[in-house]
């Protein structure tokens, strides 16, 4: 039997909790009928607390929303300061975070995929010029250059080409095997932003190390001898997905997707 308890937490979990998950599913009607034939109708059947649920349903509903949907656990904020006196200091813009991964085929014994990140502000664009229309157009973009054709490919390495466009608000830092790799990364870039490629915006630095993709020497940490750390490892590492930040907005927006990760993307490939 049902108890007072939970009844009283239920019906206030469909007021509260539902409406929420109703407007991060505003495409799909509130009296539309729920079923399987869009991923974005499954999705949101799987996380409306209904009238029969148990406690244990409501519960996995809840955290499916949480993690898997929204991604909350993938999308915390630290900043080392008050955020109101960052605020104060910082001219946010919408910042697009592209992000890459190895392949797990590709991944030698116990390491981890190496990963690699490339982020640049929109700068002409502000939490209020901003809009889903030019988001999904920013996306469009984003997924002919990186996502078509099984994603595009960054040769990682140790080569350091930067590259800066003050006009642009861009400040590419790309680790590449060759200044002719990291120039073709930087110009997909400006492809996306709607930029011209300038030689004198870029500085190139070859350090004399060597890289260390796999290093087979040893150190003591935490009471046990592990791998020393890579170091600008040699690795293809593979477009996976792109996001949109905009400050004022709690979540993140995913531009593209093409690691099957994504429910809510504006485009997959």
């Amino acid at each position: 039997m049902v108890s007072r308890e939970w009844a009283n937490q239920k019906s206030f979990l469909r007021k509260v909790y539902n409406r929420e998950v109703n407007e991060w599913f505003r495409d799909i009607a509130e009296n539309e009928l729920l079923d399987n034939s869009t991923a974005r109708k499954q999705a949101k059947k799987a996380c409306l607390i209904q009238s029969k649920d148990s406690q244990n349903m409501s519960l996995i509903k809840m955290l499916s929303f949480r993690h898997l949907v929204q991604q909350t656990h993938l999308s915390s904020n630290c900043y080392g300061i008050p955020i109101d006196s960052l605020q104060e200091k910082v001219a946010f813009r919408p910042q697009v975070h592209l992000f890459f991964r190895q392949d797990s085929s590709a991944v030698a014994g116990d390491r981890r995929p190496v990963e690699g990140e490339i982020s640049f502000r929109l700068i002409n664009e502000t939490s209020s010029t901003m809009t889903e229309a030019k988001a999904r157009l920013l996306a469009t973009k984003i997924k002919n250059e990186f996502a078509i054709n099984n994603g595009y490919i960054w040769k990682k390495g140790k080569i350091s080409c930067i590259y800066q466009d003050q006009e642009y608000g861009l400040k590419l830092k790309i680790l590449s095997i060759s200044e002719t790799e990291g120039r073709e990364l930087i110009n997909k870039v400006l492809d996306v932003v709607g930029a011209n490629y300038n030689n004198d915006y870029l500085r190139v630095s070859e350090p004399k190390r060597s890289s260390e993709t796999n290093p087979t020497t040893s150190s003591l940490v935490y009471g046990k001898q592990r791998k020393d750390k890579r170091w600008r490892p040699t690795a293809n590492v593979r477009f996976r997905y792109a996001v949109l930040t905009v400050h004022g907005m709690q979540h993140r927006i995913i531009l593209v997707d093409r690691s099957k990760t994504f429910l809510d993307a504006l485009e997959w490939a």
